[in-house]
C-alpha cells in the first residue's frame, strides 16, 4: 500500500522530527533523582546499618568481670549500676584492654502467680538467660536475696562453694553455709547508693534491696564445667581474689 495512502490524512506539521528539549543542569538532576531516589535511599538505609553492626561490633567492650544478680523483683537498671560503682573499684583489669569495667546481669527469680501471664512469661525468659549464662560460666560470683534463693529450690545444691572455698556436695541443703550476708563484705557496707530519681526510687530504697542481699561463689569442683575448662578456672581464681577484696575492702593497688 503507498505510503502516501497511510498519511493521507495526517498534518504534515506532525510528520516534522520533534526538536529535543535540552534540559538545565537543574532539571537534569532532578530527572534524575526521580529515576534513582529509591536506589539511594536504599543504599543509604544499608549504609547505616552495616556502620551501626561494625561500630557495636568494634566499640564492645568486654567486661573484666560478671557478677550474677538473682531477685524475686525486677532491679531498676539505676540498681544494677550501683552496683557496678561498687565493685569496679576492687576490680582488676583482667582482659588487658586498659579498662576496668563490671557487668551485673540480672536475673528475676521467684514465685510467680500461675495466672499472671506476663509476670510468668517475663520469668522464664530471665531463668532461660540465667542458664545460658550460666552454662557459659559468665558469673562466678552472684548476688541473691532469700526469696529468690528459695524460688530455685534444690535445684542450686552444689553449684555454689562453701564459704571456707570447698565444694558443697550434690545433694546437700545446709544452703546457709555457701552464702554470706552483705554487711560481711567492708566495700559493701562502706558503699552509698545515689539514686537517679529521689522521688521514684529514693536512695534508701536502693540501701534496703543491696542489705537484704547474700553473696555466693560458683563451685569449682571436680566434674563441673568450670572444673573442665582451664580458661574458666583462671577466671574462678581472679573472681576468689576479687571476693576476698571485697570481703576485706582492699584495693587491687593497696595489694601490691
Amino acid at each position: 500500500m503507498p505510503r502516501g495512502f497511510l498519511l493521507r490524512d495526517v498534518d504534515e506539521s506532525e510528520l516534522r522530527p520533534r526538536e529535543e528539549k535540552v534540559l538545565t543542569k537543574e532539571e537534569k538532576r532532578k530527572n534524575w533523582w526521580y529515576y534513582n531516589n529509591g536506589k539511594v535511599i536504599a543504599g543509604a538505609i544499608f549504609a547505616v546499618m552495616l556502620f551501626s553492626l561494625l561500630f557495636s561490633i568494634f566499640s564492645k567492650v568486654e567486661p573484666d568481670y560478671t557478677i550474677g544478680l538473682m531477685t524475686s523483683y525486677e532491679m531498676p537498671p539505676h540498681g544494677a549500676d550501683e552496683l557496678e560503682r561498687c565493685i569496679t573499684p576492687y576490680a582488676d583489669d583482667r582482659n588487658g584492654d586498659g579498662k576496668v569495667v563490671v557487668q551485673v546481669n540480672p536475673y528475676t527469680v521467684g514465685q510467680t502467680d500461675p495466672t499472671n501471664y506476663e509476670q510468668m512469661q517475663k520469668q522464664q525468659a530471665s531463668l532461660a538467660q540465667f542458664m545460658v549464662d550460666f552454662s557459659s560460666n559468665d558469673s562466678m560470683i552472684f548476688l541473691h536475696e532469700a526469696e529468690s534463693f528459695d524460688a530455685m529450690g534444690d535445684d542450686v545444691s552444689g553449684v555454689f562453694q562453701y564459704n571456707d572455698g570447698t565444694p558443697q556436695p550434690g545433694g546437700a541443703v545446709d544452703y546457709e553455709n555457701v552464702m554470706r550476708p552483705w554487711s560481711d563484705f567492708a566495700a559493701f557496707r562502706a558503699f552509698v547508693p545515689m539514686s537517679e530519681d529521689e522521688e521514684e526510687v529514693p536512695s534508701s530504697a536502693y540501701k534496703t534491696a543491696f542489705e537484704n542481699l547474700r553473696v555466693s561463689v560458683r563451685s569449682a569442683q571436680e566434674g563441673s564445667s568450670v572444673a573442665r575448662s582451664e580458661e574458666a578456672m583462671a577466671y574462678h581464681a581472679d573472681s576468689m581474689a576479687l571476693y576476698q577484696r571485697l570481703l576485706t575492702g582492699t584495693l587491687p593497688e593497696e595489694q601490691d
